[in-house]
């Protein structure tokens, strides 16, 4: 990981390149290591570290360390670059850290999209302090997983949250995937084998139980899904809904490409599931009655009574259009005292790349085009038309579930209406 402020921020910090020499004379004669991944930095954090004299140790030691890992495992090897960890209870000076709560809260908002072109523009001083921080688990979760071998695609470096994140969440549905591949490739009976309880429902039911089962569960899954959207139990977080929305994401056939199929056009209504700034946001901003679960009601803040009378959020919703190229996020909105209704409309545009054969047609890249406010075009800079990963795991005549840079699933239900 590295340390700031011993005696030798240098060589503490280039240490690593002895470990990364051992590891090469183990391997010399049969390459038993796969992959050697190490925390190293960004560039522009690295340039403006070795400008700061309490810093230019540790820039240096890192250096060092990421020109051995080059030089001795090449492609093999692998550099997580992110700039600012954050993670744990408290804010520690040494080593610098700041807590859960702060870092997913700075980490949201540095990860928008004016703040980040505006960052691209700036000097280093000013840009690194503007750069999204990434959770601990996240960086941990991105090393494993290189390690293992799971994550698909170039992973020489990992540079910046969305592709550290990325790599950090690694459906789960993949390797499961795998390991029912092992388990068939082993068993001959597999039919007649009492699985341990690593092995979850999906897999008894998809490859070792009939294609009834397998249909059977995705329909009680989605009944499921479908019912909690529906009821808009949403004050608490759908804890559940996550976990059934990732054994959904397990029944996806192989067959299912999203990036050509016509039914991921039309009319998506989100089920807001998640704990996170932004929708905590969205629930605060739309009406009482979709958000809450029924039963009792409870009053409106003062706070949003008096936003209502000059702004006020009726309704959120997806549209995908264009033979699959193009999306909207709508905010249906009324302004001024409840009397002129006026459309907030985000669009992107969709471009098709795959990070391997066997996911083909699920993974996107998503381009920030446009934002429009009643049919007016707001002028927006150029810089602001960044890319993004969107996956979409899952797609029937019914249900999406989409994740984005974040990892994090989202649910979203066809509105027919």
């Amino acid at each position: 990981m590295g340390v700031i402020g011993t005696k030798d921020d240098e060589h503490v910090n280039a240490a690593l390149v002895n470990a990364i020499r051992g590891a090469k004379r183990a391997d010399q004669e049969s390459e038993i290591i796969k992959r050697f991944v190490m925390i190293g930095n960004p560039r522009r954090v690295r340039r403006l570290s070795k400008k700061l004299p309490f810093l230019k140790g540790y820039a240096n030691g890192k250096e060092e360390a990421e020109s051995a890992l080059r030089q001795y495992f090449h492609e093999r090897g692998c550099i997580i670059k992110p700039s600012f960890i954050y993670g744990g209870d408290g804010i520690n000076i040494q080593p610098p850290r700041i807590p859960n709560d702060l870092g997913n809260i700075a980490s949201e908002v540095l990860g928008m999209y004016p703040l980040q072109a505006l960052s691209d523009l700036l000097p280093d001083a000013l840009a690194v302090p503007l750069s999204p921080p990434v959770s601990v688990e996240v960086v941990a979760a991105a090393a494993i997983n290189v390690a293992l071998g799971i994550v698909d695609g170039y992973t020489d470096e990992l540079e910046g949250k969305e592709v550290i994140t990325m790599a950090g969440t690694v459906r789960s549905w993949k390797d499961k995937i795998r390991y029912e591949k092992w388990v068939r490739e082993n068993y001959e009976d597999v039919e007649d084998k009492t699985l341990s309880n690593e092995v979850c429902s999906v897999d008894l039911t998809v490859h070792f139980s009939g294609e009834e089962l397998h249909q059977k569960r995705i329909k009680e899954l989605k009944s499921q899904i479908l019912l909690q959207g529906q009821a808009k139990h949403r004050d608490e977080g759908n804890f559940g809904l996550t976990d059934l929305m990732e054994e959904l994401e397990c029944m996806r056939p192989s067959s299912m490409q999203p990036a050509y199929d016509p039914k991921l056009n039309g009319k998506w209504n989100f089920v807001l599931s998640k704990v996170d700034l932004g929708t905590s946001l969205i629930k605060e901003l739309l009406p009482l009655e979709n958000i809450s679960s029924g039963g009792q009601s409870s009053a409106t803040p003062l706070w949003k009574t008096l936003l209502n009378n000059f702004y006020e959020l009726k309704g959120l919703f997806m549209r995908i259009y264009d033979e699959q190229s193009r999306v909207q996020i709508v905010l249906s909105s009324i302004l001024c005292f409840r009397k002129i209704p006026v459309d907030i409309v985000f669009t992107t545009s969709l471009l098709t790349t795959n990070y391997d054969e066997e996911n083909e047609g699920c993974l996107f890249l998503e381009r920030f085009e446009s934002v429009e406010i009643g049919g007016w075009k707001v002028p927006i800079p150029h810089t602001w038309q960044r890319f993004r990963y969107l996956e979409i795991t899952y797609l029937d005549d019914e249900v999406m579930i989409a994740r984005g840079s974040g990892g994090d699933p989202h649910v979203l239900i066809r509105d027919n209406a």
